[in-house]
């Protein structure tokens, strides 16, 4: 037994699947009630070429009603995605599949339309972070590029030069993680930033933090970790971290130029 039109009609009314017949040689178009719908086309408007021209985007509509002119051989095959220029402003994307037939002798396209603004939408979302993830990439070589360079310069032997890059890969480490704690185009808090960078090297030590609360922005983070780690590691070697007595200091403000950060060591009875 095979399935009523009325059966058809409310399943593919019921997925949101417009149906439509189109007659290449005098232009007619027939659309359900669920592709009037889609298109923003009244019941009972007449539904013209230029009418559906009009509801096809302009940057898209030569090759949308290109690609159907183009149906020259029985059989063949029409698919589609477009945007449509609603006149409610609604920013919609349509998939079209059609093919042509042969009725009563004459050429007859028959297809369907239906809603892919979901799909485009999460389509367009994942070219954006494949975007900045290759740009991430990208940028990283060059960060651990100039790394080598300088870890070259400032190091006396192949042990010191190992330790060196050690130290900065694992700020590298650091900034990453404080990354996929939150969404990674977001701005991290400075604080947590710098406790971070300054737990691995801190023992007894006391290191005050003190400023406003200060959002850094995605692309500054890397930057930011890799200059506190150096910081930290220069005060393990040299200053206030390589003392149990000692004590960091670091305030921050906003300045009509920018942020002003003071980082300041000190021993305690010196």
């Amino acid at each position: 037994m095979s399935p009523s039109g009325t059966s058809l009609d409310l399943a593919f009314g019921y997925a949101g699947i417009g149906r439509w017949d189109y007659d290449p040689d005098d232009g007619a178009l027939l659309l359900d009630e669920t592709c009037r719908a889609l298109f923003e086309i009244d019941p009972g408007a007449e539904v013209t070429q230029s009418l559906m021209q009009s509801r096809v985007h302009a940057e898209d509509r030569e090759r949308v009603f290109g690609a159907l002119a183009a149906l020259d051989t029985e059989g063949a095959v029409y698919e589609e995605v477009f945007r449509l220029d609603l006149p409610s402003g609604t920013a919609r994307w349509v998939r079209g599949v059609a093919r042509l037939g042969i009725r009563d002798g004459m050429p007859k396209i028959t297809g369907v339309s239906f809603d892919v603004t979901t799909e485009q939408e999460l389509l367009a979302e994942r070219e954006l972070h494949l975007a900045e993830m290759n740009h991430r990439i990208k940028n990283l070589f060059a960060l651990v590029s100039a790394m080598i360079s300088s870890a070259a310069r400032e190091s006396e032997d192949k042990s010191a030069l190992v330790d060196n890059l050690r130290g900065r890969v694992a700020a590298l480490d650091r900034a990453h993680s404080l990354m996929k704690k939150t969404d990674s185009t977001q701005p991290l808090g400075l604080a947590a930033l710098l406790e971070r960078v300054l737990a691995p090297a801190r023992t007894q030590q006391t290191i005050a933090l003190s400023g406003a609360e200060v959002m850094v922005p995605a692309k500054a983070v890397t930057s930011l970790v890799l200059i506190f780690h150096e910081w930290a590691t220069n005060s393990a070697k040299y200053g206030a971290l390589h003392r149990q007595d000692g004590e960091i200091a670091v305030t921050w403000t906003m300045v009509p130029e920018g942020l002003h950060l003071t980082w300041r060591e000190t021993v305690r009875g010196l």
